[in-house]
């Protein structure tokens, strides 16, 4: 019972009390790119979906969403992690009806490159609220909202759906801070996360049911694979080789795999504009990363151990949760207690996941290769030259892979049983479990009011 009662008090109360604080007490801007992300969605919802030419793209936007956007005490508080949000003038912003619809022309280049899919339902709900009149300010509450409502009942109906023995790996991943904070915002990565949960859910059902070799289960799988891949730029390509988890006959799996290689290849065209604008960007030479690797091969590996060594610990903290601009995150009682639990996701999970010896490898050459081609996008488009850390790389990036990351780890840890002697009386445990979630809450919320008020 108590095992019950600490997944309720999760689903129920800690992922809908974090998604509010993530909503409503966090200003708008304050969550990773979400100026360009916000601005991508309102090009859609206006029926702007490519860029027609390859710079100078301008589109005619509305003089209240151009003066939004350059607001400056949120472009402060961007900039300078010390800039509290000036209540009064927010407050006034907010509930302000004086919204000019004079046309501005507004230059889009720097959006060319993001993913159309990834922002449908962003974009769905403020072509709803152009209709009401809804002040920028409001728009951006109000979205936030409908994207965590999506993507709590998405997880919920993708919890009810995984086998019984793998709900808890899908529960942590969803529960983290970083996770809630993505889904309820304006970005790419909500859709991302939820598609990647679902690839997962989709993979570990196939798995471990009776196997059906008919073709709509393969278009299921190679599906929501190409949603996943498309709604966000390159870098997760090799979750193509966790398909091959799942038993397959060899030939309906070639002709999918014929049919979606090419059409992923030509889907990601639309990058070009972007992949064009950090080709060209003053501080970066990607020309010059790659040359650097190819000429020495060992440089691969130097970037790949010091950046490892270096940034590590700070891809762990901020998978968990550093939020804003990076310039905040939770107390260390909280990161401990995250900890503890995914420890007990891995104890309750071993004994019911156990993979043949050649899958096995294969998730963990999967894995490794998914961390090494990470980090070596961000060494050769978001690393300056000289240096061999690469930089730009969070733990957010790492959210997808979390699923298969432990389910990986569960395969090593089938005989210990240790934790087995540890003896707490139910009582006691369910007192325990409701002062964690109370800790988190609280925890949480003034992180958060912290650094913002």
């Amino acid at each position: 019972m108590n095992k019950k009662i600490f997944i309720n008090l999760i689903l129920f109360f800690l992922i809908p009390a974090q998604l509010l604080i993530f909503i409503f007490f966090v200003p708008p801007f304050q969550k990773p790119d979400e100026q360009p992300h916000f601005e991508k969605s309102l090009l859609i919802s206006k029926g702007y979906f490519f860029c027609k030419e390859k710079s100078n793209n301008t589109i005619p936007l509305e003089k209240k969403y151009t003066d939004f956007i350059k607001t400056p005490y949120l472009d402060l508080m961007t900039h300078q992690k010390e800039v509290k949000l000036p209540i009064p003038t927010f407050f006034n912003d907010l509930f302000s009806n004086n919204q000019s619809n004079k046309k501005i022309s507004f230059n889009v280049d720097h959006l060319c490159g993001f993913p159309i899919i990834s922002y449908i339902p962003q974009a769905f709900v403020l072509w709803i609220l152009s209709f009401f009149n809804a002040n920028p300010i409001q728009s951006i509450y109000f979205v936030r909202l409908m994207m965590a409502i999506l993507g709590y009942f998405w997880f919920l109906y993708l919890y009810r759906k995984i086998a019984e023995n793998y709900k808890l790996i899908l529960l942590f991943t969803f529960a983290l801070p970083m996770s809630l904070h993505q889904v309820s915002s304006f970005s790419y990565d909500a859709i991302h996360i939820m598609l990647a949960l679902t690839f997962f859910t989709l993979i570990i059902n196939k798995a471990k049911s009776v196997i059906n070799h008919a073709p709509v289960e393969y278009f299921k799988l190679f599906f929501v694979l190409f949603l996943f891949l498309w709604s966000k730029k390159i870098g997760y390509e090799t979750f193509f080789l966790f398909l091959f988890l799942v038993p397959f006959e060899i030939k309906p799996m070639i002709i999918f795999s014929l049919i979606f290689i090419p059409f992923y290849f030509w889907s990601k065209l639309t990058g070009t504009y972007d992949l064009q604008y950090s080709l060209t960007a003053s501080a970066i030479n990607p020309i010059q990363q790659i040359n650097s690797l190819i000429s020495d091969p060992l440089n691969i590996l130097i970037v790949l151990a010091k950046t490892s060594i270096e940034r590590f610990p700070f891809y762990l903290q901020s998978l968990i949760g550093v939020f804003g601009w990076l310039e905040y995150g939770l107390d260390p009682l909280s990161y401990l207690l995250y900890g503890l639990f995914f420890i007990y996701v891995i104890v309750k999970t071993r004994h019911a996941s156990s993979l043949h010896k050649y899958k096995t490898i294969l998730l963990f050459l999967t894995l490794i290769i998914s961390y090494i081609f990470i980090l070596l996008l961000a060494f050769v488009f978001n690393t300056e030259p000289g240096s061999l850390i690469a930089h730009g790389v969070q733990g957010r990036y790492f959210i997808p892979l979390l699923p298969f990351v432990i389910l990986l780890i569960v395969q090593f840890t089938q005989k210990i049983t240790l934790l087995k002697k540890i003896k707490v009386g139910e009582y006691q445990k369910n007192i325990f479990y409701i002062l964690i979630i109370a800790y988190l809450i609280s925890s949480t919320f003034f992180s958060v009011f912290n650094r913002y008020y």
